[in-house]
């Protein structure tokens, strides 16, 4: 997941500067509906992981951003940052041959101190978005709660540790992300982590969900809610047993193992052209040098093995600018892109801290087109 447990602590006290790159996002190809927004580094916004998207309107989508590298609006390195914030929001506008807009938000940006956009109020715990799903003006959004590991040694790549999801629930996403109203409500501990990915499935919303069994092991299993009870879940969970049966509650012992892989983050999204799900996500190898599908004729399975649709160019070592120490992960689908094609996003991170801070080709969303598997 994102690997900067003590890295407020950190920036501010490396020297040198690093040139901006351009950046590897691929443009629009014959069978896409409009292109990607090329996630630059504009207004103070200096990288993020996470990407998960959300469509709004036919041209406008939501974007989900973990960890993020924040200064001024004149700031263009992450070593000169005022601080990294948790996460940060997004909002495309793509048209068809038009370039797209992206603008970013989070807390207090011209404050000394900046802050996340879904904001616990303490510097302890915080916040990284996960999936959400939009009913009519409001949003609900999976949020995984995140504290630092006691213990941890600074630049710990991994010194963090969820102890829980959350529920932030916005009623006027339509309006500009300054003004919006987010209600943030307890979902479950530790032990479930639902939101990974979200689909509608009649009148229910499947919650892909990752059982947690301890550090980097678990499974997948899917629980749902009625589309008119995404504001009260507790007491309207459903999960999917052993049996293939939905029964009443959280996910327990029975809970179908729907992948036997966990997996923090990920999409499943629906292609009419093939008349299948696909669920994309890093390959069961850590760290993953590739991106892998899985497909299945129903949101709740049976999900076919993992097959490879694409290796990370940055881990491969005979590549211009490998680093032994870079790692990619973060893949998901943004379907709102694409027409029988597969919009891919991810991102690549380093197990160096100083790395991250002075690279900047790495540590922000790069995109892919590619063509459907066979």
């Amino acid at each position: 997941m994102k690997p900067f447990a003590f890295l407020l602590l950190f920036i501010g006290s490396l020297a040198g500067q690093s040139d901006i790159s351009s950046s590897a996002v691929a443009t629009s190809r014959p069978g896409t509906i409009r292109p990607l927004p090329e996630f630059g580094y504009t207004d103070g916004w200096l990288g993020a992981d996470d990407a998960y998207s959300i469509p709004l309107t036919s041209t406008e989508s939501l974007w989900l951003f973990g960890d993020t590298f924040v200064g001024t609006a004149e700031t263009k390195l992450r070593n000169q940052a005022k601080t990294m914030v948790h996460n940060s929001v997004g909002i495309s506008k793509c048209e068809q041959g038009k370039n797209c807009t992206l603008r970013y938000f989070w807390k207090a940006p011209n404050s000394p101190k900046p802050r996340s956009f879904f904001d616990t109020g303490t510097d302890e715990l915080y916040y990284w978005p996960l999936d959400g799903f939009l009913a009519g003006k409001a949003l609900y959004l999976s949020l995984l709660a995140v504290r630092n590991k006691p213990g941890a040694s600074l630049g710990d790549a991994f010194g963090f540790e969820i102890v829980g999801t959350r529920l932030a629930a916005i009623d006027n996403v339509r309006t500009a992300p300054e003004k919006w109203h987010v209600g943030i409500q307890d979902l479950t501990d530790a032990h479930l982590w639902p939101g990974v990915s979200m689909v509608p499935d009649g009148k229910y919303v499947i919650w892909y969900t990752q059982v947690s069994e301890g550090e980097g092991r678990g499974f997948m299993t899917e629980m749902r809610l009625p589309r008119d009870k995404m504001a009260k879940p507790s007491g309207n969970w459903e999960y999917l047993n052993k049996d293939n049966h939905w029964v009443a509650g959280l996910a327990s012992k029975d809970a179908m193992h729907v992948i036997e892989q966990p997996i923090s983050e990920m999409s499943v999204r629906y292609h009419p052209s093939l008349q299948k799900w696909l669920a994309l996500s890093p390959g069961p190898d850590f760290p993953s040098p590739r991106a892998v599908a899985r497909f299945a004729d129903s949101p709740i399975g049976p999900w076919s093995s993992p097959q490879t649709i694409y290796e990370f160019p940055e881990m491969k070592r005979d590549n211009t600018g490998y680093d032994k120490d870079t790692f990619c992960y973060a893949v998901k689908e943004h379907i709102e892109f694409t027409e029988n094609k597969i919009a891919l996003t991810y991102a690549c991170n380093s197990m160096i801290l100083s790395k991250t801070i002075t690279n900047m080709n790495i540590y922000r969303p790069r995109s892919v087109i590619l063509d459907l598997p066979k």
